[in-house]
């Protein structure tokens, strides 16, 4: 009798934790909701988005003739710019290929509520944008503040980096070519853009451009300072070589 009674025992728990675990492997198994997404361009790329484990995971494919160096999302009050430009492995999505990534998504405070996602611009390499002029504006306006700071290091490293002066001179005079007033400033965006006007106000995204160029000559020369004597020239070309390729991108 005790051995039965032992043995029911294991087949009354057996059973009770199948029952608890079935549904707990069911919510851990939960299938991606896919959301609402609305496109404010002409259509020739397609966006898809789902939502799964407090994550939003995109998937644009690429239906232009030319390949999408830049796009922006909406969603939850939140824009989300993609700027290929600054890749030096990928210049964008080519023709016929598909971008994926997932991007973090508060909880809603109802639980239930999902958020419409929107395609707001794409930005194309020969130039052409589609869907919101002022978010890709604000696309093209940072990428030439970036622009400016990388002419203005090539200029010096130029000027300066075959003349043997040290890689701690080169570095002040970029410094100094970067932190160059709003004059100068102007009369270099005359020369990128001759249709510019010189007198209009400088937007805010190509400010922060120019900030965003700033750090990132910077830090590239923090990283050649780094390396032993015996490495910075051979270094050195190499950053010129793929400034110069990131300058043409832009």
């Amino acid at each position: 009798m005790p051995r039965r009674f032992i043995t029911a025992l294991i087949v009354v728990a057996t059973i009770l934790l199948l029952a608890y675990t079935v549904p707990l492997n069911r919510k851990a198994s939960a299938s991606p909701q896919e959301l609402t997404v609305i496109s404010r361009t002409r259509g020739d790329e397609v966006l898809t988005a789902e939502v799964l484990d407090n994550q939003v995971r995109i998937r644009l494919k690429n239906n232009h003739r030319d390949t999408i160096t830049a796009f922006a999302i909406y969603f939850n009050n939140t824009t989300i710019k993609v700027d290929f430009a600054y890749s030096e492995v990928h210049f964008g999505i080519e023709p016929g290929d598909i971008f994926q990534k997932s991007y973090p998504l508060s909880p809603s405070p109802t639980g239930s509520e999902l958020p419409t996602l929107y395609l707001l611009t794409v930005l194309l390499k020969n130039g052409a944008n589609e869907g919101n002029f002022k978010v890709a504006q604000e696309i093209q306006d940072e990428r030439l503040g970036q622009k400016i700071q990388i002419l203005r290091t090539l200029r010096v490293l130029e000027k300066e980096g075959e003349s043997g002066k040290d890689l701690k001179t080169i570095k002040s005079d970029i410094v100094a070519a970067l932190n160059t007033g709003e004059a100068e400033t102007r009369v270099i965006l005359n020369e990128l853009q001759p249709t510019s006007r010189i007198d209009s106000k400088l937007s805010d995204s190509f400010s922060a451009g120019l900030q965003v160029g700033r750090e990132r000559m910077l830090r590239k020369f923090e990283e050649l300072e780094q390396l032993s004597t015996e490495s910075r020239e051979e270094a050195l070309r190499e950053f010129k070589d793929r400034s110069h390729k990131l300058f043409a991108k832009l």
